[in-house]
């Protein structure tokens, strides 16, 4: 049996970490839903929170599969680790936007842009891509 690169083993636990933080903003956004009080738009807030809850929560599975799937899967798991990264960078800086126009900056989109870069980064080097190329069993 082959083992794993250490940029493959690197890759795989910072998607784990991804699909934690994910599932944490997640998780935030329903405590928030579920312990808002409802008043004349009380339902409406709370029905956005959930819809806010959403992507996370798609984004956090989706690092959690192709995570689990590094040891077996071939080209497509790569090109799905690079999509991972891309969209926690999209999505950082989406957040970043908003927060900045709204005078509540607090920089902490800058570790998660740092954090997508490094998906994308650790997915496209050359030993990772040898990694998912190899021939299966």
């Amino acid at each position: 049996m082959v083992q794993m690169p250490g940029t493959v083993k690197s890759a795989r636990a910072v998607l784990i970490v991804v699909g934690a933080g994910n599932i944490v903003a997640a998780l935030w956004l329903m405590m928030v839903a579920a312990t808002l009080q409802t008043g004349a738009m009380g339902q409406l807030v709370i029905g956005l929170l959930f819809l806010a809850a959403l992507p996370f929560g798609t984004l956090a599975a989706a690092a959690f599969v192709i995570a689990a799937k590094f040891t077996t899967g071939g080209h497509q798991v790569r090109i799905g680790a690079v999509v991972v990264g891309s969209l926690v960078i999209v999505g950082s800086l989406i957040i970043a936007g908003t927060a900045i126009s709204a005078k509540l900056h607090n920089g902490v989109w800058g570790i998660v842009v740092a954090v997508g870069a490094l998906v994308i980064v650790l997915s496209t080097r050359q030993d990772t891509r040898d990694w998912f190329d190899r021939p299966r069993q």
